[in-house]
């Protein structure tokens, strides 16, 4: 396998609308005297420097700005970020991180829920947030054995309310010519690692997902991907955390069934 193949990259898009808040929106016709300063600065917000900022706060990134490398704290090498917030109440991507990961992740996770955290903060840090997707490209080939953690992750939804069930999408797109026919036992291995707090059924890998935006980032990181499975999945709640947890059961699900390449997946609701 070559290095294109085994790429270190985890790259997360968040998807939905952001309504930014209206201290941070230049108002229609340019600025009035006095308020000038401030559009400027709301104007220069984006999610490269909130996300460097945030991940530096939880000592998480190894950039050179922070101190997450010498704190032993650090998840991954900062890489790039970007987001879409026009404003048109249509679904865009409105936020995506890039990230390095270390080859020697100390049994830790792939930093999925970390990323996710830090893109959660800085969109809610702008504006009034409703994520309807989420995709990920995840080095399958990075990840260790997570042994109880997702464990710990699915009974962190015992609280849920009941009635806020939602069913969601999950497709997975690869380069390994195996991955389509490996569909049942990826279904079997979700199930055992969500431990009953999600269902799993087979889906067409046709299936719509309009909770995307139509061009996801990370044209380079997926070239050559077809998707090969699609899932239809109950989940008890809806969120940027439950998107998170999703994708690491199927990180994991895959991983263990023999997957050992990078992996475009989405959840779609």
């Amino acid at each position: 396998m070559g290095d294109a193949v085994l790429d270190a990259t985890l790259l997360m898009g968040v998807h939905g609308v952001l309504t930014r808040h209206p201290w941070l929106t230049p108002p229609e016709g340019g600025s009035g005297s006095g308020v000038a300063e401030d559009v400027s600065e709301a104007e220069d917000v984006d999610v490269f420097g909130l996300a460097v900022n945030r991940a530096e706060a939880y000592g998480w990134s190894s950039t050179l700005l922070g101190a997450g490398m010498e704190l032993g704290g650090s998840r991954w090498g900062h890489n790039d970020a970007g987001e879409d917030w026009t404003q048109d109440g249509r679904v865009r991507e409105i936020g995506w991180l890039q990230v390095d990961v270390p080859s020697g992740l100390n049994r830790q996770r792939l930093p999925v829920l970390p990323v996710a955290t830090v893109l959660g903060d800085v969109l809610r840090q702008v504006g009034d947030v409703r994520v309807t997707g989420v995709h990920t490209v995840a080095p399958v080939h990075l990840a260790p054995d997570p042994a109880a953690a997702l464990l710990y992750a699915a009974y962190w939804y015992e609280l849920a309310d009941p009635g806020a069930a939602r069913d969601v999408t999950v497709t997975v797109s690869g380069r390994e010519a195996g991955l389509p026919g490996r569909g049942g036992r990826v279904r079997d291995e979700a199930l055992a690692c969500a431990y009953d707090r999600m269902a799993v059924e087979p889906e067409s890998t046709a299936v719509n997902l309009p909770g995307l935006s139509r061009s996801p980032t990370g044209e380079v990181q997926t070239e050559g991907m077809r998707r090969a499975l699609a899932f239809r999945c109950r989940v008890p709640v809806w969120s940027l955390d439950a998107a998170a947890w999703i994708t690491e059961v199927f990180v994991e699900a895959l991983r263990a069934t023999g997957t050992a390449e990078p992996v475009l997946i989405t959840v779609s609701c």
